[in-house]
């Protein structure tokens, strides 16, 4: 059992710890603008993957609006930038976006913008597009298997996009039932 006073003086160093962390992990931003981080417990903003030469790759949550650069920068630091990833990073991000870094040469980045994959957007929660989905996207769903999901593919392409889940309904092989056990994902 440890002493009460070695206790205490423990909490308190604790507590004088987590404050000095506190204070320096905020940054004060300019009048007028927001953050691109947002609190915890926040479901708003945007879902987005990082990925590629980061110091910590993987999922953060940052605000509507929030620009591939603003992140980058957030998040890695200063870099260059060349050609087209000027432009890549002017792109406001948007859920289920994967960002991918890559360092030339130290300073000068060049980025690479794709989209999760499905599964991983069906985790974090990400309504899917049913309009941009994959034959291979549609086969990871529960109860669409590979035969579906060409008749998916194929009605698509004969007859244009669905423009919501309810478009599905006009796929021979779905109906009502189906459409319920979807619904979650979109």
């Amino acid at each position: 059992m440890i002493p009460r006073g070695t206790r205490w003086a423990l909490s308190f160093l604790a507590l004088l710890l987590s404050v000095v962390l506190l204070a320096k992990g905020r940054v004060r931003t300019p009048e007028g603008a927001g953050t691109a981080f947002l609190a915890p417990g926040t479901r708003a903003g945007v879902v987005v993957r990082l990925a590629g030469d980061v110091p910590r790759p993987g999922v953060y949550r940052f605000a509507d609006g929030t620009t591939v650069g603003t992140a980058i920068k957030m998040t890695v630091g200063a870099f260059g930038l060349t050609g087209s990833a000027g432009v890549v990073a002017q792109r406001r991000l948007a859920s289920g976006d994967l960002v991918e870094l890559r360092r030339v040469a130290g300073k000068v980045a060049v980025f690479t913008l794709k989209e999760m994959a499905v599964q991983e957007r069906m985790l974090l929660g990400i309504p899917l597009d049913p309009d941009r989905m994959t034959r291979e996207e549609w086969t990871a769903l529960p109860g669409i298997g590979p035969v579906l999901a060409q008749k998916i593919e194929m009605e698509r392409h004969n007859n244009g996009a669905f423009g919501s889940l309810e478009g599905l309904a006009r796929v021979p092989g779905i109906g009502p039932g189906k459409l319920k056990m979807l619904r979650p994902y979109f």
